[in-house]
């Protein structure tokens, strides 16, 4: 069948009618602790691809918890899975079988092993094809972000996970924040009244963190790659993801159309020009990805977006958020710098407080978030970093939780498609004069009855 014409196809098609059914998602926010690490006893076999530096964070942070078992490990790179196996064997669990013979040994994996999730670590071009093969192969997917690079690839997604009944959650940790899941719990309480309008702003230094922009043999590694070619927000998830989340998008509410413009590129030239000298190819060749984009989003119940990506000029790691309500606002830089004590720099304002803005941290004891009273201390014990190391323990909490009791995970395969689908939206936005570009609808209707879970504890 023409790929359109399945792709219509698939659309059109009701799985619903085939008996797959998907949990709902946890509603309400309660004011009452859970017991911490409220799991059963039961196992969970994970499979693990991609173990680089995120990679293997997020491998020490599965090692938090007692349930999991790693039987199986891949990555393209040898000594990377000599490394993790060092890892998991020093952690008292079994020795795992390794998987490194070539880019496509994941899908050996997929097949042959016996696991419940498969979480991949990799670089962009690979969580799609990852998450497929483990849904493919009756697995549960979690991706790191984004979850996908094209609307094709967005679309794989949902109908590999309706098609095999398994779940895609991407592991958007910003989403765990502790002042982004305090609002997220006033969210849930109406405290800001009607929603009106929302702003994120992702903003750091790719080129001087040596963020897999350029390889020390003068080439381009997988990110310069990568924004060498785009045109777009290059990297929405973490700007989105916390405010999607409180609107509702996919649950109430759903993306209806963007517009998007980027500047011109002036930084990732400069940088192979200091790198490599004047002369060399990199400095000579033409950049596409601009140095700013700025995406507007309006969605079908009337909410109002900004969001700012800027990943490659000289600005501080400093993600913002905004949230506009009728009955008041909370705007915040949450994080000036890794270093924990300067991080909660979030603001409030209410209506009756009479033009007076408050910390966000003075409302703790009413609007701290049930996972951070439940969990936060042992989230902080146990982090095995200094900068994610918390949000990563939660985030897999909540995963690991939802794959033992096969439920929905609190990010879904929908907001996976809807916040990466961002990447060619604004691109085809911002190379069309800033035109208008409608929003796909990758949950087929659903959006209208489905309600919003704003990461409630399960």
């Amino acid at each position: 069948m023409h790929k359109k014409s399945r792709r219509n196809f698939l659309r059109t098609s009701s799985l619903l009618g085939l008996g797959l059914t998907f949990p709902p998602k946890i509603v309400g926010a309660s004011s009452q602790p859970i017991n911490p690490l409220n799991f059963s006893d039961k196992k969970i076999n994970v499979g693990f691809v991609g173990i680089g530096a995120r990679g293997i964070t997020l491998l020490k942070g599965l090692l938090n918890f007692d349930i999991v078992e790693i039987p199986a490990i891949c990555d393209i790179r040898e000594d990377r899975v000599d490394r993790a196996e060092k890892v998991i064997m020093g952690a008292g669990l079994p020795k795992p079988k390794k998987y490194s013979k070539g880019e496509y040994d994941f899908e050996r994996m997929c097949k042959k092993e016996e696991l419940d999730l498969v979480i991949n670590a990799t670089p962009w071009k690979w969580h799609t094809p990852i998450s497929l093969a483990a849904m493919n192969n009756g697995k549960h997917a979690a991706t790191e972000v984004p979850a996908a690079l094209t609307l094709e690839e967005c679309w794989q997604l949902v109908e590999a996970s309706e098609r095999n009944n398994k779940h895609c959650m991407m592991l958007e940790n910003y989403c765990y924040f502790q002042d982004v899941m305090m609002i997220t719990n006033m969210v849930a309480n109406n405290k800001f009244g009607e929603l009106i309008h929302f702003e994120g702003r992702t903003q750091e230094n790719w080129i001087a963190e040596n963020w897999h922009i350029f390889n020390s043999n003068g080439s381009l590694a997988w990110c310069g790659e990568n924004l060498a070619k785009m045109n777009c927000n290059a990297y929405p998830t973490h700007g989105i993801g916390p405010l999607a989340t409180w609107a509702g998008i996919n649950n109430g509410d759903q993306f209806d159309y963007l517009i998007s413009m980027s500047s011109n590129s002036y930084s990732l030239q400069q940088a192979a020009i200091k790198e490599f000298g004047s002369s060399h190819e990199l400095s000579k060749r033409k950049y596409n990805q601009g140095d700013a984009n700025i995406t507007l989003l309006r969605t079908k119940n009337g909410k109002t977006f900004t969001l700012y990506f800027g990943g490659t000029s000289p600005q501080p790691w400093s993600p913002e958020y905004k949230v506009q309500g009728t009955n008041g606002s909370s705007i915040g830089e949450m994080y000036q710098a890794r270093n924990i004590e300067k991080w909660r720099k979030t603001k409030i304002f209410i209506d009756d407080q009479k033009w007076r803005w408050q910390n966000l941290s003075n409302l703790n004891d009413e609007y701290k978030h049930p996972l951070w009273k439940a969990y936060g201390q042992n989230a902080m014990e146990k982090k095995v970093n200094n900068w994610s190391g918390e949000f990563d323990y939660l985030m897999l909490y909540q995963l690991l939780y939802a794959i033992q009791n096969n439920q929905a995970p609190p990010l879904d395969v929908y907001d996976a498609a809807s916040w990466s689908a961002m990447i060619e939206l604004s691109g085809q936005s911002a190379v069309g004069k800033s035109k208008p570009i409608d929003f796909p609808d990758f949950t087929k209707g659903k959006w209208q009855n489905r309600n919003p879970g704003y990461l409630m504890n399960f």
